[in-house]
């Protein structure tokens, strides 16, 4: 088992890049993996399901998932909880979006949540600390009452990936994807209720 703190995981990610990938590839590879995962929970059959994105790298991966689940079939809608101005990878991502891809606002998000059958935390990853933005916390509290499949991108948004604490109102998931290798949070016997299910991902790395 592969265990990387948030440095290693940025040093392994470099020393891909340098080994000949990308950084683009590995966000493709991520996403593309995560959108099989949440295929074979719905036993392949499309349905609805609503992204939370940041503006960050993390982000860049939700939209990623959002696209090869769009051409599956699936009914997409993908909601930005930190403004508009996204990293260069989530901005490209955002642009290869199919048109049956429906982009939400942040406010007013109470009824795409209650609607969707799964619901991806893309919001914060590995350089999280501290405490969510009160609007996030807001949104979260709602997501984390829902009956939809929750499920996080690396590890639910809210966590320090490598000292396991947590924010108030941190993200519920039923799933986590974590990528590349496993996060020390993610062993935590204290952080279980926040993570659900946790499946490591090969990425490339």
């Amino acid at each position: 088992m592969k265990v990387y703190t948030a440095a290693q995981t940025r040093e392994a990610e470099a020393a891909a890049v340098t080994k000949g990938t990308s950084y683009e590839a590995l966000m493709e590879n991520a996403g593309a993996k995560a959108a099989e995962e949440i295929r074979g929970l719905s036993s392949g059959k499309p349905s609805s399901i609503l992204l939370l994105c940041g503006k960050g790298n993390n982000g860049g991966d939700g939209l990623v998932i959002a696209r090869h689940l769009a051409e599956a079939g699936w009914q997409v809608c993908v909601s930005f909880l930190c403004g508009a101005e996204l990293s260069p990878l989530s901005q490209l991502n955002l642009e290869r979006l199919p048109q049956n891809v429906s982009v939400v606002p942040a406010t007013g998000l109470e009824e795409d949540i209650e609607s969707a059958g799964y619901l991806v935390d893309g919001v914060f990853g590995i350089g999280f600390h501290g405490e969510l933005p009160l609007s996030v916390q807001r949104i979260f509290q709602k997501a984390n009452r829902c009956k939809a499949c929750r499920i996080a991108l690396d590890l639910p948004s809210g966590m320090d990936c490598d000292t396991g604490e947590t924010s108030p109102s941190t993200f519920c998931a039923g799933v986590t994807y974590t990528f590349g290798a496993y996060k020390p949070a993610l062993l935590m016997e204290t952080v279980k209720p926040y993570c659900g299910e946790v499946r490591c991902l090969d990425i490339g790395l």
